[in-house]
């Protein structure tokens, strides 16, 4: 399945609380690294699996806008 828990076929509180996670690292990578790790060539996978949950409308649903991440994350890293 699509999914990490279980069989892989449900979506899980798992995977809820991966998504944000791997979104601010994607939002990171591109504001703060200059798009440093190539996710859909160097990890494949994890993008996929990426591309499947953000495509979900309970994801988009919940979603912060990328500026408001690279807002946040910028504060966080000012001293």
């Amino acid at each position: 399945g699509d999914f990490l828990a279980g069989d892989g076929e449900k979506i899980t509180l798992l995977d809820c609380s991966l998504a944000p996670k791997l979104f601010h690292m994607s939002v990171g990578l591109n504001a703060f690294k200059d798009n440093a790790i190539d996710l859909e060539n160097q990890f494949p996978a994890v993008k996929k699996y990426m591309d499947t949950v953000f495509d979900r409308d309970s994801f988009k649903n919940a979603l912060y806008p990328e500026e408001t991440v690279v807002w946040g994350w910028s504060n966080a890293r000012s001293p």
